[in-house]
């Protein structure tokens, strides 16, 4: 009997619930350094001079003069390592200090004398493109922009029965890792560079590393630790350079562990975002024509800002066949701290819009709103938003039907229970980096002498559960045992490049390259590699891939302090087969709380150019008791070309929840105005003369 689609319980638990994991700042080295940036205290200001200190016995300060090239690389390469003419944001590092303490370290970063010149600060996204407006970069603060048209929805609005407009702005929100982002490194026995981190790209990692220094690649050995958690946060560089840097010129161990103030001050972030949106529907529910705009704030730094643009713009209609599409975005440079990946990359920023239509139109056109998400659901052979066809399976119809005869849309129809809010929202995930970008994965697999196989991947097992997953995969594929399969991830030694793990794409291109090893280790081979590519090639959508979501929540709102109690989730999930339905489960499950908490406490607020907030005491996520009771049901319409039929869908579960919690609350409080995130419990609140009175 196979393992796969069965609920296998995850190889790295007993590691992890005893100790016995290391993450990076478990790893330690005798004569190691201590690494802490020095930061700019300006969000935005012109460096005139650097003048570091008289360095005592052990102490090191490194600043961009050091490096051969002064640039992390990514889509535009605007972001230096080390500022050294201009700061664009409070935080930004100018250098490096070390020494033998970490108290120390950190009075050698302060003694660094920095001289800057304030400059103008941009502080408000939607004035950052005014004439007058300062300029972060010397081509202004456009960063990029995007555009697309399919059909002619201008002249298709004047003739729908129902045209909605709405405007909703999306706040700033950090990941929320429990482990802070962090690295080690020192020099292995064969004189190479060796870096441990909590990353989610060694192979990128490699890459930064030797790009800054001028190193050729095979002299630097990347590998990741046990990672504590990710969510986009870790897909570039955090820590890493910086503690190689260090070690490369002193030959020392070295390790940097940001503090939780520096992770939630200046880690990367989710984009806030301004949307601004129109639907126009038939007088039988059919979505005619839909125009969207959205400005995201990247910070001061594209990082992947440009691709989260992309997909956002292409999520915008959702699950969805319109016709007539128009969408125009900007990313846009701000003062403000970098935002780069975070779960869902720009999907649950523009699903408010869509989705709340949805809801609005169903009543006020007589449709329920599954039967007017029926009327428009995207199947295969649709055409996308930009032109290009949906592929592969897609299982949305018959989520609709599954969530229909839930207990949950039994009450919401037929029972509803007094002084309780009822929402549903639906979603859409790609899977894959999308078209125009090389997207594979590279696998080894090595019999062993008692029969076992040791299966070899770059990708790496960030906390979601991917080493098992693959490792059934793989069981299944070779035909052996659960037991016999060890995962080996995570490390540029023994594989080749197999991209980030990101865009819900690990289970798909790793789990197709096991199974064309595994075919050549079944053909006799002791030794086998294989490398599975992804093309999606030709037209103007981003991907064609996807998972797709169908969400309800129950919840009610005291209306005295207007808080927000959630009672249940239910969530019906189309990933293609299963794998492993309790990890499908723990995705949609901590995917959901995330974005409870995107929608109802979680913000950064910038004044002057500064995050107000700056720890978990005053940004708040959500804890076990703010969760709704959380139940998860499963379609499954394989996909031909998946491993097994499985199709990616981590990301998806974040999509959705927004939107339906936001409809569930405006229905107990249609007085309020609920256009930004998080909901602002003072527009919850029922004011008479002045005094609160409770009224749920």
């Amino acid at each position: 009997m196979g393992v796969v689609g069965t609920g296998q319980a995850r190889s790295d638990a007993f590691d992890k619930v005893t100790g016995r994991a290391l993450y990076t700042d478990d790893y330690s080295m005798a004569g190691q350094l201590y690494a802490v940036l020095v930061r700019s205290p300006y969000p935005h200001a012109l460096i005139e001079s650097i003048t570091v200190p008289p360095l005592g016995p052990d102490c090191f300060v490194f600043t961009a003069a050091d490096l051969k090239n002064n640039y992390i690389p990514c889509i535009f390469n605007d972001q230096p390592v080390f500022a050294s003419d201009k700061v664009r944001h409070h935080g930004e590092p100018v250098a490096v200090a070390a020494a033998p303490t970490l108290e120390g370290a950190h009075a050698l970063a302060e003694s660094v004398q920095v001289v800057y010149r304030p400059l103008g600060i941009v502080d408000d996204m939607l004035h950052a493109l005014d004439d007058d407006a300062p300029k972060l970069f010397e081509k202004g603060n456009l960063c990029t922009e995007f555009h697309s048209l399919k059909g002619d929805p201008e002249a298709e609005f004047g003739a729908c029965a129902l045209v909605l407009e709405h405007s909703y702005d999306m706040p700033v929100q950090a990941h929320g890792f429990l482990e802070p982002e962090a690295a080690f490194s020192y020099i292995g026995d064969d004189g190479r560079l060796v870096l441990i981190s909590s990353t989610q790209n060694s192979f990128g990692d490699r890459f930064t590393v030797c790009n800054a220094l001028g190193l050729d690649l095979q002299s630097v050995v990347s590998t990741a630790a046990t990672v504590g958690g990710a969510f986009g946060g870790k897909d570039g560089n955090t820590t890493q350079i910086y503690a190689a840097i260090v070690t490369h010129f002193t030959r020392r161990p070295v390790r940097c562990v940001f503090t939780r103030q520096e992770n939630i001050r200046w880690g990367m972030k989710r984009h806030a975002a301004r949307v601004d949106a129109r639907a126009g529907f038939s007088s039988d529910g059919h979505l005619i024509a839909f125009s969207g705009h959205i400005r995201f704030d990247t910070g001061a730094y594209a990082m992947l800002g440009p691709s989260v643009l992309r997909l956002g713009m292409e999520h915008m209609c959702g699950p969805y066949f319109v016709p007539n599409v128009k969408l125009d975005g900007e990313l846009v440079y701000t003062n403000h701290a970098p935002a780069s990946a975070m779960r869902g990359f720009g999907a649950p920023q523009g699903a408010i819009a869509i989705e709340s239509f949805m809801n609005e139109a169903a009543g006020k056109l007589g449709l329920s709103v599954l039967e007017i998400r029926k009327i428009n659901a995207i199947r295969t052979g649709c055409a996308g938003p930009m032109g290009g066809e949906f592929e592969h399976s897609i299982g949305f119809a018959q989520a609709l039907s599954a969530f229909e005869k839930t207990a949950f849309w039994d009450e919401m129809k037929n029972r509803p229970l007094k002084g309780v809010g009822y929402g549903v929202a639906a979603g859409m995930m790609s899977s894959g980096l999308g078209k125009h970008v090389p997207d594979s994965c590279h696998v080894s697999i090595d019999r062993q002498s008692d029969g076992s196989f040791v299966v070899s991947t770059s990708l790496i097992d960030m906390g979601q559960g991917s080493a098992t997953a693959l490792a059934q995969i793989a069981a299944d594929c070779l035909g052996v045992g659960f037991g016999q399969i060890r995962m080996r991830m995570g490390c540029t030694e023994g594989t080749g490049d197999s991209g980030s793990t990101a865009a819900s794409r690990s289970t798909f291109v790793c789990g197709n390259a096991i199974a064309l090893a595994a075919k050549k280790i079944l053909g006799g081979e002791n030794h086998a590699e294989a490398r599975f590519d992804f093309p999606e090639a030709g037209g103007e959508a981003v991907h064609t891939m996807f998972a797709f979501i169908v969400q309800g929540v129950k919840l009610s709102v005291d209306r005295a302090d207007g808080s927000v109690r959630l009672l249940d989730m239910v969530s019906i999930t189309d990933t293609g087969r299963v794998i492993n339905p309790t990890l499908l489960d723990g995705q949609v499950f901590g995917g959901v709380v995330m974005s409870c908490g995107y929608t109802l406490s979680e913000s950064i607020r910038y004044r002057d150019g500064k995050s107000r907030e700056t720890d978990f005491g005053n940004y708040t996520i959500p804890t076990s008791l703010d969760a709704p009771a959380l139940e998860n049901h499963i379609v499954e319409v394989p996909e031909a070309c998946g491993p097994f039929g499985a199709r990616g869908m981590a990301e998806c579960p974040t999509v959705a929840v927004a939107p339906a919690i936001v409809t569930a609350v405006r229905s107990l409080c249609p007085d309020a105005d609920i256009s930004s995130l998080p909901i602002d419990r003072y527009q919850l609140m029922e004011k008479k003369h002045g005094v609160c009175s409770s009224h749920t």
